[in-house]
């Protein structure tokens, strides 16, 4: 049998919380399909279900932003930057709508879990972006903005990008996100999307 780990017990949480809702999620219904005893699970977590769920979410949304992280590392340039955190944002997102379908009971139970959250990770998120403006502006390829008014108006619509893209299969949101930068960055100054042409003037 494969040895009983945190990864192993969070992935079965996670699964579990994503088909069934949180209520569903019990330390005896883990336990139950890791087929382990429930006293295992407080070997490596004291805490019981409520570290557990907090553990789950902790992970995820610390994954989301390291993933952030190195797709600005590996790319150069603010407006290539601000799209390739854009798409690692939105794919990770979507992977887990679609790896997990969520119903519509256990999806009220998460918003309801999420909404004690969310503001702390919503806050990391955009200062992420944020500092990728910063940078454009201490480098010249963005004018002087509020960057934390034009993260907070970037991360609105990737939010609404990924929600989107979830329920949609096989649709790629790329061009979506190239053209939800390019809106940003051109409203605040940036130069056109390279390679490729300039972005024609709005009228």
């Amino acid at each position: 049998m494969e040895p009983l780990t945190r990864d192993r017990i969070l992935d079965t949480a996670l699964n579990l919380i994503m088909t069934d809702g949180l209520r569903r999620a019990s330390l005896a219904e883990i336990a139950r399909r890791l087929r382990v005893v429930k006293s295992a699970l407080y070997h490596h977590f004291p805490g019981g279900k409520g570290e557990i769920v907090d553990q789950v979410f902790e992970r995820e949304e610390s994954g989301i932003l390291a993933e952030a992280e190195r797709a600005v590392a590996a790319a150069v340039g603010t407006r290539a930057q601000l799209a390739a955190l854009a798409g690692s944002t939105v794919a990770h997102v979507v992977r887990l709508a679609r790896l997990y379908p969520v119903r519509d009971e256990a999806a009220d139970q998460i918003e309801l879990y999420l909404e004690q959250r969310r503001r702390s990770f919503l806050d990391r998120e955009r200062e992420g972006i944020a500092a990728v403006i910063r940078r454009g502006i201490a480098g010249g390829e963005v004018r002087e903005v509020d960057a934390d008014l034009a993260a907070a108006a970037l991360q609105g619509a990737l939010r609404q990008i990924a929600r989107t893209f979830a329920l949609k299969p096989g649709r790629s949101s790329a061009p979506v996100l190239r053209r939800v930068v390019d809106l940003v960055l051109d409203g605040i100054g940036g130069r056109p999307w390279t390679p490729g042409p300039p972005s024609p003037p709005s009228r």
